[in-house]
């Protein structure tokens, strides 16, 4: 996954497909998890309200992920 995919993806369609990647959103203070927007709002428009670095935040979301499928694949 490329920075350019998770930042154009819907916020609540990365947390339905990674729910590990809730975690994060807590961990940044994000209100996404539950919020009305997250089924319309962009990644990258998620980071940008909330003053984030699109790219550090992108590159943990890729991070959280890849270990996912990393302990999936040795399962």
């Amino acid at each position: 996954m490329t920075q350019s995919e998770i930042l154009s993806m819907i916020v609540g369609d990365v947390m339905d497909r990674w729910p590990e990647t809730v975690e994060i959103f807590h961990r940044r203070r994000m209100a996404c998890p539950g919020c009305a927007m997250a089924p319309f709002m962009t990644v990258a428009e998620a980071a940008r309200s909330y003053d984030l670095s699109e790219r550090l935040f992108s590159e943990d979301l890729i991070a959280t992920i890849g270990a996912s499928a990393r302990m999936e694949t040795a399962s």
